[in-house]
């Protein structure tokens, strides 16, 4: 698709932000798993494997239910995530409003690099819109919660497996339409917003153009996913040092892909208005 290619020279503009996300995802990898390495392995150290009978096993479970809210490490640990989820919640509007800068003209940019730059002139509406999509997405679980667990029951209780099996994926598959839709119409949003200052006509031609911009989404997301599965598999039959930098190199694709995804929507929005 030419608006694929087109995106793919907006991406080479801003690599500096690649870079930049990469080592930002680099960070949260190595605190998550510092955090996931003392907290949830020596938990699982304790577990009795293979254990001598089903009493032992048992005994676990309902040791870890009866100590896990005495227990003052785990008030820390719950702490500790707590502040990183809002944490993430504050600094991606704060990135995502870098990438939107990022897509200017050089000679519209001011000096300095992208990202930071669009950080400190676009943080405000970014984050607005953020957290309006934000709350589109979470509003239907309050139906779906219910909905899915209902469908699950079944299978819980031995019954039809087959058709629990189907009505989850179908429940799962449209929660997944209905928040790529919305993150989409909200990004036209932001593009008509900022580019243009006038909204309603990147709404209607978001609308207009879904199947493009669907088209965009799946041929990037299979790309990623399909590198994700390489590298995985490649980890997983050459273990060591190799599998090593992959592992590691993967989030600089993940980068790489993100910015590529919306600078492809942009050339999208900009041809077709």
């Amino acid at each position: 698709m030419p608006y694929i290619r087109n995106g793919w020279s907006s991406v080479k503009r801003q690599f500096p932000s690649v870079i930049i996300l990469f080592l930002y995802q680099l960070l949260w990898g190595v605190f998550l798993y510092r955090l996931v390495n003392t907290a949830v392995v020596q938990v699982l150290h304790r577990y009795p494997d293979p254990p001598p009978h089903d009493l032992s096993r048992i005994l676990f479970i309902i040791e870890g239910q009866s100590r896990f809210w005495q227990t003052p490490e785990v008030h820390h640990y719950i702490w500790i995530l707590a502040g990183m989820v809002i944490l993430r919640l504050l600094l991606t509007p704060l990135i995502h409003a870098g990438i939107l800068y990022g897509l200017l003209p050089t000679e519209e940019r001011a000096s300095g690099l992208p990202l930071f730059r669009g950080m400190q002139k676009f943080w405000k509406p970014a984050a607005l819109f953020y957290f309006l999509e934000l709350a589109l997405i979470l509003i239907p679980t309050v139906w779906l919660l219910p909905e899915l667990y209902a469908s699950l029951l079944p299978l819980l209780q031995g019954g039809s497996r087959i058709s629990a099996v189907l009505s989850t994926a179908a429940y799962v598959i449209g929660w997944l339409g209905y928040t790529w839709f919305i993150r989409q119409t909200v990004l036209f949003l932001q593009f008509g917003y900022l580019f243009k200052g006038n909204v309603w006509p990147s709404l209607l031609l978001c609308w207009r153009h879904l199947l493009p911009g669907l088209g965009i989404s799946i041929i990037l997301a299979a790309s990623c996913s399909v590198l994700f599965i390489l590298f995985g598999t490649i980890s997983w039959i050459w273990t060591g040092l190799l599998a090593l930098i992959l592992q590691q190199a993967y989030p600089f694709f993940r980068s790489v892909f993100r910015i590529w995804k919306i600078s492809s929507q942009y050339c999208l929005w900009q041809q077709k208005s």
